[in-house]
């Protein structure tokens, strides 16, 4: 149960624009974004790094639900939210199963079982092994490297609201919305991408 009030009946005036900047960049205003209402630029900033990493990383869709749901495996409320976006993007059931459990899928291409290797050590804060630098390295340029970190640092910071602000999951709808929304390719500003077939 959300130990705040509603921030847009109680919080700061400048809280409903931020709102609507949510909104229009994902499709509706998560309990977890909802949750820093009360600090309008708090939520402003943390808002403009999640819109960079759904839309801005030099990674594929499936690259970035596997470091999501790595990260996110323990908490009910990040694996309700991504993993119907893991499977939607192209991972099985079973190879979720095993990302659940903290396991690389095995029958991943070599680059992903890199990009899982790094992840579950970096989430774990023992440091990465030499080793699973070296195959991220191998597999993904400087700049991948550092989306594939910052990205998991990110959803840790949103692992650690999620469980201290004690937020709810929202209902089915709610998340049918959000799987149809990340279903709609969009550009690195969160637009639209025209479809070939759409007139100009």
């Amino acid at each position: 149960m959300p130990q705040l009030p509603d921030a847009l009946e109680h919080g700061p005036p400048e809280t409903r624009e931020v709102f609507r900047k949510v909104a229009a960049s994902r499709g509706f205003v998560s309990n977890l974004l909802r949750s820093l209402g009360h600090a309008p630029e708090a939520l402003n900033r943390f808002m403009a790094l999640g819109h960079y990493a759904r839309y801005g990383t030099d990674l594929s869709e499936v690259q970035r639900e596997l470091v999501v749901c790595i990260i996110g495996r323990g908490i009910a409320y990040a694996w309700a939210h991504h993993a119907p976006m893991a499977i939607q993007a192209g991972l099985t059931e079973a190879q979720m199963a095993e990302i659940k459990a903290g396991r690389t899928p095995q029958d991943l291409p070599a680059a992903e079982r890199a990009l899982c290797d790094f992840t579950l050590a970096y989430g774990a804060f023992q440091g990465v092994p030499p080793a699973a630098w070296a195959a991220l390295k191998q597999h993904f340029t400087p700049r991948q490297a550092t989306d594939i970190a910052m990205l998991a640092a990110y959803f840790l910071a949103a692992g650690s609201l999620i469980i201290g602000m004690e937020l709810e999951i929202e209902p089915p709808e709610v998340l049918a919305k959000e799987l149809a929304w990340q279903a709609i390719p969009r550009d690195a500003t969160g637009q639209v991408q025209a479809a070939p077939n759409q007139g100009v």
